[in-house]
């Protein structure tokens, strides 16, 4: 039979469990507002019965329980919408990007406002009507000077800003390092990497605490809520998957079409964080590729994502795109297509112009823009060009409605072929805001079925509270009883 104290015991194995879950309880209300916080809950298990029956035990009619013990503090979360919640977090990377970027380039075409280079160009063309209409006027020829003259600081000016934009996302170091290799070591991609980097290593030194505190049987809920918090963060620049072991240890790879790196492994039982870095192969295209190296060799073909590739591929692909690195190189070959676009212009135009101001007789007249002209960066008008002939003026003018070839684009004239980029600037800020908008509406749902899941209700753990202080109290007027019946054995009964 049971001791004199067995009552006790489950009394007081029932006060104890019932404060623990309390405990809990106070817990999550604390951390109701928490970011990342996720509710936990007191599992309460039977203690084992006073007799098991074995074949040495006679066996009783009905096992007597032993009370109430807490089995573990269990953490409640989902993982499936974890994976869910970061993929939708690498895809809003990828279009904040996308967003930021395309607006940073709308500004460097004022179109319709102010006074843009359509404007200006318009103006230009309209200048050598009036020289046709007044070939001797020494103010009109003047006018066509500072026309072309701020026609061609516009172009240079909106080169330069273009050049900014292309800066700010990549910088690439001056020395090779190892032969081919340029290390990106400035602008935004650079920034990215190392951010990467960090949170890489908080990732792998909190899995290594947690490790530790599993192996000593404790439940690292708070810390496993950091590190899921940390991991949601690093799905904002790429698409990760997560493998996690029973003993806390994680491993984390960026997830690709062409394979799967490792950004976080297992080592035996550890955990460590690689090093990510951005690189310029000068190897790879006439252009050159922007690579993403994973093991810190640069030249490991194994261990390395072409940006590149993958962000010119990406239009195609649904949902078209994941994570910030590659929202960051998308964005900047559309800059390297403006500056070509506006690069093409401009040697057409003075190919054009040169061309129609020397062409009665063939060969008269002067070269009005530079013919060294390489591009949008450094066009400018001929010194000495003054000595304009008149009737050339009209073969100039009529440029203005000409179909002509600018770069890739056949039967367009200069303002048309203008006016497209334009076009195609405002559309790009259009649709990545929209593309932006949609993923955080999907990424606002799946957050709402997190916190459905995960996340505390403070109604729910009010009412919790409610039920564990009432058995809190019901099992210590059980110790209240013992006590009396105790006292009525050991000092009533003579």
């Amino acid at each position: 039979m049971p001791g004199t104290w067995f009552g006790l015991e489950i009394a007081k194995r029932g006060v104890m469990s019932h404060r623990t879950a309390l405990d809990v309880t106070g817990h999550n209300i604390a951390n109701a507002n928490t970011a990342g916080y996720s509710r936990q809950e007191a599992v309460l298990k039977p203690t084992d019965p006073w007799t098991l029956p074995d074949l040495a035990t006679k066996m009783l009619p009905g096992q007597l329980g032993t009370g109430v013990t807490v089995e573990e503090v269990r953490r409640i979360r989902d993982y499936y919408l974890d994976v869910q919640a970061r993929q939708s977090g690498s895809y809003e990377g990828y279009w904040e990007k996308k967003l930021d970027l395309a607006k940073r380039m709308e500004t460097v075409f004022p179109e319709p406002d102010g006074r843009g280079l359509q404007t200006v160009l318009l103006n230009f063309f309209n200048d050598w009507q009036d020289v046709n209409n007044n070939p001797e006027d020494p103010g009109v020829k003047k006018a066509v000077i500072e026309s072309a003259d701020e026609l061609a600081g516009i172009f240079r000016q909106m080169h330069t800003q273009l050049s900014t934009i292309g800066e700010g996302i990549a910088v690439t170091s001056d020395s090779e390092s190892p032969p081919g290799y340029y290390q990106v070591v400035g602008g935004m991609m650079s920034y990215e990497a190392d951010k990467i980097n960090l949170l890489t290593k908080r990732i792998a030194d909190l899995s290594n605490t947690i490790i530790r505190l599993r192996q000593n049987g404790a439940s690292p809920n708070d810390l496993l809520d950091q590190r899921d918090a940390l991991l949601d963060e690093l799905a904002k620049f790429g698409n990760i998957k997560t493998v996690v072991s029973d003993s806390g240890q994680i491993q984390v790879k960026f997830i690709d079409d062409s394979g799967s790196f490792d950004i976080i492994r297992m080592n035996g039982g550890q955990v460590e964080a690689g090093k990510v870095a951005v690189f310029k192969d000068t190897a790879a295209d006439p252009h050159y590729h922007l690579f993403l190296d994973f093991d810190g060799s640069f030249d490991a073909a194994d261990a390395r994502l072409d940006l590149t590739a993958r962000a010119a591929y990406s239009p195609a692909l649904p949902g078209s795109g994941q994570g910030s690195l590659l929202g960051l190189e998308s964005a900047r070959l559309d800059n390297q297509k403006l500056l070509k676009d506006l690069d093409d212009l401009a040697l057409t135009l003075v190919a054009r112009v040169n061309a129609a101001a020397t062409d009665t007789p063939p060969g008269s007249g002067i070269e009005f823009f530079d013919s060294a002209t390489t591009g949008a960066a450094d066009i400018k008008v001929k010194a000495g060009s003054t000595d304009i002939i008149g009737q050339n003026a009209i073969h100039v003018a009529r440029l203005r409605s000409t179909l002509l070839t600018i770069g890739d684009v056949t039967n367009t004239t200069f303002e048309n072929f203008y006016q497209g980029i334009v076009a195609q600037v405002g559309a790009s800020v259009d649709h990545h805001a929209n593309m932006l908008e949609n993923q955080q509406a999907i990424g606002g749902q799946i957050e709402a079925l997190r916190q459905s899941v995960s996340g505390v209700s403070v109604d729910e753990e009010l009412t919790r509270m409610m039920q564990f202080q009432y058995g809190y109290q019901a099992s210590a007027r059980m110790i209240a009883l013992q006590d009396e019946m105790l006292d009525y054995l050991i000092n009533r009964i003579r």
